[in-house]
């Protein structure tokens, strides 16, 4: 299925520059090229080494190692890439430890999977237990696995299972990111976890967050529709990124190798979904990428923004608070009013 619409917005220029501004233009395109910002990968030898984890990415190391499946997948060009499947606790094993900073060690009040009240609606029909959906994480474009760790103990400590991977080129992952690449092994990762005998395929959701976006969107709109779709902080293309760095409306085309377009490929999700992003973003400026997204989507898709005060581009969970986040996010999987 593609029914991704062709970006094809112009070239804006002056018709008084003539040959010498035609000129400048394409050395300046040729110049200014977005593959080597788009990704951003860092190597490592062992996943989860507590040494290797910075203070900035609220690790927390919450979750049993009991429960942590180390998985290797082989790409459509043969490389591998590694990637983690988090299980939850089964029935009657030790609860989820919830420790939020700036909270007390030990807080459990308003914690929707951990009250009486959330149980009982879990057992309804339309409310089905937590432990049942499934959330492929869709990593930014830094570092690896360590970096987004303390994204995955956010969806685990909810309810969730969760699968994150690491593109080619990150991590432990062999080859070299590229736009092909990452659509590939995104492929791959859906392909593994529809796979597994204890994941309900109708009951899987697609999580982005900034160049995971990317590839949540294209799952959505080209591979197989998800139960929903959530973007954190999503870019809305190429086009979008280079108007970042320039004031011309250049096609992603000229700047990038990548076929990253959110933009075509939002109506076609076949979902509900909802775009979280933060509204002093100076990376995906939300009046280029979140709000362009939740325009070009309305009419086509249930969407829902929800725009958050005073966060950017990395600190969205950590401006909302822990337990905010996680309302907004399990209300949202589960059908209800955020």
């Amino acid at each position: 299925m593609n029914n991704a619409k062709t970006n094809t917005k112009p070239l804006i220029l002056n018709p008084k520059s003539g040959i010498c501004g035609i000129c400048g233009l394409l050395l300046f395109v040729s110049c200014f090229r977005l593959d080597s910002f788009l990704f951003d990968p860092s190597k490592v030898t062992d996943y989860l080494n507590p040494a290797d984890m910075d203070s900035s990415w609220h690790v927390r190391f919450i979750i049993p190692d009991s429960l942590v499946e180390p998985v290797t997948l082989t790409a459509l060009d043969g490389n591998h890439i590694y990637g983690f499947f988090v299980r939850q606790p089964a029935e009657g094993d030790c609860p989820r430890m919830r420790t939020f900073p700036g909270s007390p060690t030990d807080y459990t009040e308003g914690v929707r999977s951990q009250s009486a009240e959330s149980a009982e609606s879990a057992k309804s029909a339309d409310n089905p237990p937590e432990n049942q959906v499934t959330v492929i994480y869709n990593h930014g474009n830094g570092q690896n696995i360590n970096r987004y760790w303390g994204r995955v103990e956010l969806l685990w400590e909810v309810g969730f299972k969760v699968f994150i991977y690491d593109y080619e080129g990150f991590g432990k992952s062999e080859g070299t990111p590229s736009g092909d690449a990452c659509y590939a092994d995104a492929q791959s990762a859906l392909d593994y976890v529809l796979a597994r005998p204890d994941v309900d395929d109708t009951l899987v959701v697609y999580y982005g967050w900034s160049l995971g976006s990317f590839m949540a969107c294209h799952l959505a709109a080209e591979v197989r529709h998800p139960s929903c779709l959530i973007l954190e902080n999503p870019m809305a293309s190429t086009s979008a990124l280079a108007k970042e760095g320039a004031v011309l409306e250049i096609p992603g085309s000229f700047v990038a190798d990548a076929d990253f377009d959110n933009e075509a490929r939002i109506p076609f999700v076949g979902c509900r979904t909802l775009i979280i992003y933060g509204k002093n973003d100076d990376t995906a400026v939300p009046k280029r990428n979140a709000e362009v997204l939740l325009s070009e989507a309305r009419g086509w898709i249930p969407i829902t923004g929800y725009p958050v005060e005073n966060a950017n581009h990395a600190d969205l969970p950590e401006v909302m608070t822990y337990p905010e986040y996680e309302r907004v996010v399990s209300a949202f999987i589960a059908g209800d009013s955020l």
